[in-house]
């Protein structure tokens, strides 16, 4: 109850001053009552931009103000586990899913970024799986005691994880130009050598450099 009440709070706060310029239309088939939200994760606390009851209808809109392109989350209840982030452009979005698979089955329509981030992420996911297989078979090598497999996958997983990173670079890099590569950068600022982070940044135009992101991205390198 309290931190249902400081919700609440948070939404006083936030939605006031400015006028909407982002609006969300949803659809959460299977779904025929909850709540959900749209969040902004900021340095120390949560905001709750706007909030819709579903009752009777599976599909819902949140509007709010952005000052420029964002990631911004939407929650499902209470509960952190039925919560997805995504990139928000002003204008209007859809977003699309089914209450069973709320997170895996989403898709989000009306922002250039947020197909990048799903285009990078789909990369990223397959680094994941292979290294997960490798894994996998250096624990049955471990269980066999077989020393010289265990190093041989060892090298295996190594070299895969360099190539990952060296994807997460180019990608990075080839996209200078967007807002998901400083956003990109700062995720992953720990796998990247800070002498490519300091180039990264300064490839910026000023629209990156002085955006959400590319500010933070600054912080960490000096």
């Amino acid at each position: 109850m309290k931190r249902y009440s400081i919700l609440i709070l948070f939404l006083i706060f936030s939605c006031t001053g400015n006028q909407d310029n982002f609006t969300l239309n949803g659809k959460i088939d299977g779904l025929t009552k909850g709540k959900i939200y749209l969040l902004e994760s900021r340095t120390n606390n949560e905001v709750v931009l706007d909030s819709s009851e579903i009752d009777n209808s599976s599909s819902f809109t949140l509007k709010c103000f952005i000052e420029e392109t964002k990631i911004l989350s939407l929650r499902l209840g209470e509960s952190y586990t039925n919560e997805i982030r995504f990139f928000a452009e002003t204008g209007i979005m859809t977003f699309n899913t089914n209450n069973k698979r709320f997170q895996f089955d989403s898709k989000f329509i009306g922002s250039k970024q947020q197909l990048k981030l799903e285009e990078f992420n789909s990369f990223i996911v397959k680094f994941e799986e292979k290294d997960l297989d490798l894994l996998e078979l250096q624990i049955q090598e471990s269980i066999k005691g077989d020393q010289k497999e265990i190093d041989s996958i060892s090298i295996l997983r190594e070299k895969l994880e360099n190539r990952k990173i060296l994807f997460l670079i180019n990608y990075i890099t080839n996209n200078s130009k967007e807002i998901i590569s400083p956003y990109l950068a700062l995720k992953y600022n720990k796998d990247i050598q800070s002498d490519y982070l300091a180039k990264i940044y300064n490839s910026y135009k000023k629209k990156i450099s002085e955006s959400k992101y590319g500010i933070e991205l600054k912080k960490i390198i000096e």
